[in-house]
């Protein structure tokens, strides 16, 4: 009976190493395969010169045609781009598919090892208040949220006291923008506050869609409190551009342009009500502070040529017809101004004056409006106005161009006065994608990166709707309230398609196309609390990692084997082997390491020869006492059991708060604590026994080396 209960406790043990073996190779992959994938990516850098942290951050991402822009980067030789789109392939083979199933079981590293980002986001509920608002544009209600905002800029406010005390101190009720007149306000801001919630959840949601498309492992995205969102995103090595894609509201609206006549009339309004306004001169005055260039009242050189260079600056126009058309900035309108030549073209473009204050600051080109770089700060002071913004119609709005234009050393951009209601959303949008432009419109502009939109079917019917109606007019595609470009709508597009252009790289197609299919967040985010870890940090701090639990280790071992002699032997293969269980659950369960977690297993290595020294001291107690080497291991065992138990337990149920109540570095250092006591109690209590026994029964031992 004893020989076969040490068979069975010899297999269970046997069985358990193989399983932690099997599940720890993936990981001894991957630090083969990544070796091989980093001399690869040199190799590719060096020959192409193109950067080795963008082709290891596109070499797998599938939908990326890597290749493609290869061979479109004409400062490569071709033959070169030939041997590395080549390349490129073979690598998303087999290799691939090697390094993806090693990596899938492999440890996986936080944020603090592997370098990435840390981020603490707030939602911004009162953005959303606004938006559920009956009647958000009155200046009561203005005046009302600047207070709360003003109020929470206090980290310590309470947001229901800020905004119960603010309606309540203007004596305002919150039906009367918010809820039924019959609610009560309590009743009112709690469904508020629901509202609240369901966006935070929202938002976190459309958060980790946009981080999974951006190809982050193992990122870890939770809410905390009401509105705070707690981002961790392991391997991010580009800051701007996980802040573009993170922050990004994403709100798609297709809106139309005014007309010729109606854009007139508004400029016409706003320089009559700016002529009669009383500081006019004091706005002037900064304007020629803003741009000395310009001090004289005389429209310069440069300005006076602008209409006639107007194609060679701005390229021939451009049309929505088809799927596959549109995407500059139009079929630009000719002369806004009604110049009707050269001459009078150039009259247009004029500094700042009495008459004309506003449409001073503006230029028309084909009948578009433009402004130059040194009046777009002026342009902006003027619309921001409260008088302004009153005298411009209801139905419509001055929205900015998302991007400057820039040719023969001057900059422009575009200002629109487009519907304020959008004809289209982006919830009408079914998938967008990135592509190369075919050049088939323009052929300056082959090989550009493009975001093609593909509607739903009632979001293609109501394109079809909108184009019908407005064929000869422009249509704006506006993204957070700038304007992409405004086509002219030549024909009918029936089939719900439509492409975006004007993209500087892949990578920011790539990066429209991913919020734009995450969807839009219900309500701005902003970024309370940043942190970046770059990769040479996490490598340094896995090195002294390694190096600290090693160093402590081979102490550990060395002082057992010096202390216990054999039987310190036997508790040395046991810690072995609770360091080889600890890491096998770590990737058999897909755990995250993080530097806290070594710092756990540093501390379990001091640990897991606790059980062994109460164990091998109460032997010695047995032995003194004359008892025979068997007798003393069974009840040195026995007698030590209950303590190791208890002292085992209670760090257990400690780490287990710690992992349920901790964030981030408490939840690391807690998980591998909790791993570590379960391994360490069973190598000390099962392990180092079948050793003792083994040695006991095969071989007649009088005296124990302890």
């Amino acid at each position: 009976m004893q020989r076969r209960n040490q068979l069975f406790r010899a297999l269970i043990i046997l069985a358990l190493v193989v399983l932690a073996v099997y599940y720890l190779i993936p990981t001894a992959q991957t630090l083969v395969l990544n070796k091989e994938l980093n001399e690869r990516i040199t190799a590719m850098s060096d020959k192409s010169g193109i950067s080795s942290t963008l082709l290891k951050d596109k070499i797998f991402q599938m939908d990326y045609d890597l290749a493609s822009d290869i061979r479109h980067r004409e400062e490569v030789d071709p033959q070169v781009r030939n041997e590395l789109a080549s390349e490129v392939q073979s690598m998303r083979g087999d290799f691939y598919k090697g390094f993806a199933d090693a990596q899938n079981g492999a440890i996986k590293l936080g944020l603090d090892l592997q370098g990435g980002m840390y981020l603490v986001l707030e939602v911004d509920v009162v953005e959303l208040m606004d938006h559920l608002a009956r009647d958000n544009q009155s200046k009561e209600y203005k005046e009302l949220t600047a207070t709360i905002k003003e109020q929470l800029e206090d980290p310590t406010a309470d947001f229901k006291t800020v905004v119960m005390g603010t309606f309540e101190a203007k004596g305002v009720p919150l039906a009367k923008y918010f809820g039924d007149p019959n609610q009560s306000d309590e009743f009112i801001f709690s469904q508020l506050m629901d509202e609240a919630e369901k966006a935070v959840v929202r938002a976190r949601t459309i958060l980790a869609n946009r981080v999974d498309q951006f190809g982050v492992s193992e990122p870890s995205i939770t809410i905390q409190g009401e509105r705070r969102i707690l981002m961790e995103l392991p391997g991010i090595q580009d800051p701007a551009r996980a802040h573009s894609l993170i922050g990004r509201t994403a709100l798609l609206e297709f809106k139309l342009v005014a007309p010729v006549e109606v854009t007139v009339k508004v400029l016409e309004d706003l320089d009559k009500l700016l002529a009669n306004s009383e500081d006019v001169e004091a706005f002037g005055d900064e304007a020629v502070m803003d741009a000395p260039e310009t001090a004289d009242a005389e429209a310069t050189p440069e300005d006076a040529q602008l209409s006639a260079v107007e194609d060679e600056i701005f390229g021939a126009p451009e049309t929505m017809q088809d799927a596959t058309a549109d995407t500059g900035n139009a079929d630009l309108i000719d002369d806004m101004f009604a110049a009707e030549d050269e001459e009078a073209a150039a009259d247009t473009a004029i500094t700042l004056d009495k008459e004309h204050p506003f449409t001073s600051l503006l230029t028309s080109v084909d009948r578009q409006i433009i402004v130059s770089e040194r009046n777009v700060n002026m342009v902006k002071r003027f619309l921001s106005r409260e008088e302004v913004q009153n005298a411009i119609p209801s139905e419509w709005e001055f929205l900015w161009g998302n991007k400057a234009v820039e040719r023969e050393g001057q900059t422009f951009h575009w200002l629109y006065l487009v519907a304020s209601r959008a004809s289209l959303t982006g919830d009408a949008l079914e998938e967008a994608s990135v592509n190369y432009n075919s050049g088939s419109n323009d052929p300056g502009r082959a090989g550009e990166a493009i975001v093609n939109l593909s509607m739903k079917r009632e979001g293609a019917r109501e394109f079809a709707r909108i184009t019908e109606a407005n064929v000869g007019e422009h249509l704006s595609i506006v993204l957070d309230d700038k304007v992409h470009m405004a086509p002219r709508i030549n024909t009918r597009i029936p089939n719900g398609q439509a492409i975006i252009e004007g993209m500087e790289s892949m990578e920011e197609a790539e990066d429209l196309m991913i919020v734009l299919n995450s969807g839009s967040l219900p309500a701005p985010v902003q970024i309370d609390e940043e942190r970046t870890v770059g990769p040479s940090l996490g490598a340094d701090s896995i090195k002294k990692g390694a190096y600290s639990a090693l160093i402590g280790l081979a102490l550990v071992i060395v002082f057992m084997a010096i202390y216990y002699r054999f039987s310190g032997l036997v508790a040395d293969i046991a810690l072995l082997l609770n360091l080889l269980f600890m890491m096998a659950v770590l990737a058999g369960f897909s755990f995250t390491l993080t530097l806290p977690g070594i710092a756990g297993i540093i501390l379990t290595v001091g640990m897991a020869v606790d059980a062994n020294v109460l164990i091998f001291e109460r032997i010695r107690e047995e032995l003194r006492s004359g008892k025979t080497v068997w007798n003393s291991i069974q009840m040195g065992y026995g007698r030590a059991f209950v303590t190791i138990m208890d002292a085992n337990v209670t760090t257990l149920i400690a780490a287990v708060v710690l992992y349920q109540f901790g964030t981030g570095p408490i939840k690391g250092f807690a998980l591998t604590l909790m791993i570590g006591i379960v391994a360490s109690m069973f190598t000390a209590l099962v392990v180092t026994r079948a050793i003792f026994d083994w040695y006991t029964t095969t071989r007649t031992v009088k005296n124990l080396s302890i």
